[in-house]
């Protein structure tokens, strides 16, 4: 008999311990939550096999795991101990009583009952994201709190049970400038914050959410997250980097959806299926545009001839590229990391993977027409389906057997099964409504998550393409659950979602630090106060055409150039020729810019702008000195300053007015007696355009509180 620490899927007790019960009590628990993963079932990670004693004593390529003659040195506790454990290699190394856990096992002698079998744990018990749907309670909050709505019951609840207080309501020009631009993605006119200042009515700043959703600047601010999230672009990638002449339907399609405020479902069902499920409405067929939005190989799809071991990695990775799009988009899991084994982190099969690329199986990209005229869009082309075969570790050389199509079988509320039709359309659809069932909880859990994302800069999970144990957990369960809930069950409206969000004390709080809140919570994962955040490149770009007017306003229609083609496949970025660097043309909002995969505009990308070539759920937020001299040198900023200083001068004569004008025009308020004095003192000695410069260079220009 031992006496030892008992460690259980992190539980420690002290108690006897029984030789024969260290496997059972100790150790399996260990093996089968942290190894089993890799080292178990038909083609165990280096040929080794921890299910059976047998296995651990054959061991695989490194030898056998233990050493029956001198424990100490066996490889089992080798590679999970020392100051740089190789193992596991994913996730934290085994804490110092997992380890001596092992270490005594192994004295004892590796004792192993009779018949005993371990198996891979992980995926025991509900994973939070997978489990069904239910409406929670909304909480009992103190009847002093300010209570908009029941968001605010759910944040103040945590914030009670953690410490900490809510921040006040921030002042007025800074909740009409943060709302204009989360909404708009542009600034408020100096009307506009005059209005709201003036309005002194209980539901002023409700009618200022209601003015900006029925916006059509809403559906462009809306659609550029969109079009992050599905990598959307206007040429195609990979070495020939050629132009989709007509991809700008889709980016059209999604600004219109979103103005129309088209029902989530709907929405969902119209880009994996719409020319499927709404034949009699061909401009639906637009919509699959999300199909085809990702990059393309040219030369493997066209130059390569068929029957080639190449060819078909083409077409293994092109349709991985459509289903990956679809499923980190819509139900926020990575299920593409299962195509070359079951899913490490996750529930996900490999044959899943294979079932889901069998749903693809049947599509092509290209252009395609919309109607009898033949004014063609860039979407799916459906053809014959292929047939899919489960590749040994994602190897088309080294194919298995056939399989049809399916959904994820994690997903318990719903059967995966998908008619094997030889009918490709009929497949997508039978997808786009799996995907959009109410009893699909990833689904509804996901977009609200989104949502919340847009208005705080970080959702209730920050990792939202990750709804898996390898993502991040809900800083908020209840709440996330009861947004999705109310969110599906009124209909889907993504403007009623952001009305929800936005007309909240929550989402109306100040951005002031507390330093007693700071200490308890840093990062704000709680949301005692709101986000401070820059403006993304493209509301940097846009909000100086506005406030120095000169932004067209005109919407659809093919995107502008910003730069020349060499060959039609080689964008030239020439900051030497303003015909290119700031053409007439190119003064439309930024959503609407000829958006080149191969090489990125440098404005853009000097601002953090998207990749196009990969799913951008979240942004980068960099602050470097290259972006401080882009603001302050480029060309297109020195010109956006000239026109802000004409606009000024033609409605004041007066310089201390210009100055107030151009103040009001980019930070939403008039200068301070002190700051008036020294832009005008500043205006005089290097020109007023000089000046104007100055005030797009402002962190008041460029940050939102």
């Amino acid at each position: 008999m031992m006496i030892g620490t008992l460690t259980l899927l992190g539980l420690t007790m002290t108690g006897p311990i029984d030789d024969a019960d260290l496997l059972i009590d100790r150790v399996a628990p260990i093996l089968e939550s942290r190894c089993l993963h890799c080292h178990s079932g038909d083609r165990p990670k280096g040929s080794l096999s921890l299910e059976t004693r047998d296995g651990l004593r054959v061991g695989g390529f490194s030898g056998p795991a233990i050493d029956s003659e001198d424990p100490e040195f066996s490889l089992l506790l080798d590679v999970v101990s020392g100051g740089e454990p190789q193992m596991p290699p994913e996730g934290d190394p085994l804490n110092a009583e997992q380890v001596e856990a092992i270490r005594q096992w192994l004295d004892a002698g590796a004792p192993w009952p009779e018949g005993v079998t371990l198996r891979d744990r992980r995926f025991e018990g509900a994973w939070w994201s997978l489990v069904p749907l239910r409406r929670p309670e909304i909480p009992e909050v103190s009847p002093t709190s300010t209570v908009r709505n029941p968001i605010d019951a759910f944040i103040l609840d945590r914030l009670k049970a953690e410490g900490l207080t809510p921040a006040p309501e921030a002042d007025r020009r800074t909740l009409i400038r943060r709302a204009t631009y989360d909404l708009t993605g542009l600034p408020p006119t100096p009307e506009a914050v005059d209005a709201f200042l003036a309005d002194e009515s209980p539901d002023a700043f409700e009618r200022v959410i209601d003015r900006l959703l029925a916006s059509p600047r809403y559906g462009e601010r809306r659609a550029r997250r969109w079009l992050d999230l599905v990598h959307y672009a206007d040429t195609h990638g990979y070495d020939k980097d050629k132009r989709r002449p007509h991809a700008w339907r889709y980016r059209d399609y999604v600004i219109e959806s979103l103005n129309e405020d088209t029902p989530y479902a709907r929405f969902i069902e119209e880009q994996i299926a719409g020319d499927v499920l709404f034949p009699g409405e061909p401009e639906r067929l637009i919509a699959t545009g999300f199909i085809a939005a990702g990059p393309w190989d040219f030369v493997g799809h066209v130059e390569l001839r068929e029957g080639t071991v190449d060819k078909e990695k083409t077409r293994l990775i092109d349709r991985d590229d459509m289903l990956a799009n679809t499923m980190s988009t819509f139900v926020s899991l990575t299920v593409h990391c299962a195509r070359c084994h079951d899913h490490k982190f996750d529930p996900i099969p490999q044959v899943d993977y294979y079932r889901l690329q069998a749903v693809f199986a049947g599509v092509e990209r290209g252009d395609r027409p919309i109607d009898d005229a033949g004014s063609l869009v860039y979407a799916a082309l459906p053809r014959e389906p292929r047939p899919i075969r489960l590749l040994n570790r994602g190897d088309v050389e080294s194919p298995g057997e056939e399989v049809s199509p399916g959904a994820l079988s994690c997903v318990s509320t719903l059967n995966p099964e998908i008619e094997a039709t030889s009918d490709e359309g009929a497949r997508r659809a039978a997808l786009a409504r799996w995907i959009t069932d109410p009893e699909n909880p990833l689904t509804w859990r996901s977009f609200v998550n989104r949502a919340w994302q847009d208005a705080f800069g970080r959702g209730i999970v920050d990792t939202p393409s990750d709804f898996g144990r390898n993502g991040s957990m809900p800083t908020h369960p209840e709440l996330l659950d009861w947004l999705a809930v109310e969110f599906r069950d009124s209909g889907g409206s993504i403007k009623a979602l952001d009305r929800l969000i936005m007309t909240s004390n929550t989402y109306r709080q100040a951005s002031t630090h507390h330093e007693t809140n700071a200490r308890i919570d840093a990062g704000n994962r709680f949301v005692w106060r709101q986000e401070r955040r820059r403006l993304e490149a493209e509301e940097i770009r846009d909000a100086t055409l506005f406030a120095s007017g000169v932004l067209d306003d005109t919407m659809g229609g093919p995107g502008f150039d910003l730069f020349r083609f060499k060959d039609d496949h080689s964008p030239i970025y020439d900051h030497d020729d303003p015909e290119w660097i700031d053409p007439v043309d190119g003064r439309r909002r930024a959503v609407y810019r000829f958006v080149v995969r191969s090489v990125p505009n440098p404005f853009i990308e000097c601002l953090d702008g998207a990749d196009p070539n990969i799913n951008v759920p979240v942004r980068n937020e960099t602050i470097t000195a290259l972006q401080a001299l882009a603001l302050l040198n480029d060309p297109f900023m020195i010109a956006r300053s000239e026109d802000l200083a004409s606009r000024v001068q033609a409605v004041a004569d007066d310089l201390g007015a210009q100055i107030d004008s151009a103040y009001r025009l980019t930070v939403a308020r008039s200068p301070t007696p002190d700051e008036r004095l020294v832009m005008v003192s500043y205006a005089r000695e290097h020109g007023l355009a000089a000046a104007c410069r100055i005030l797009f260079n402002l962190n008041e220009f460029v940050f939102l509180d």
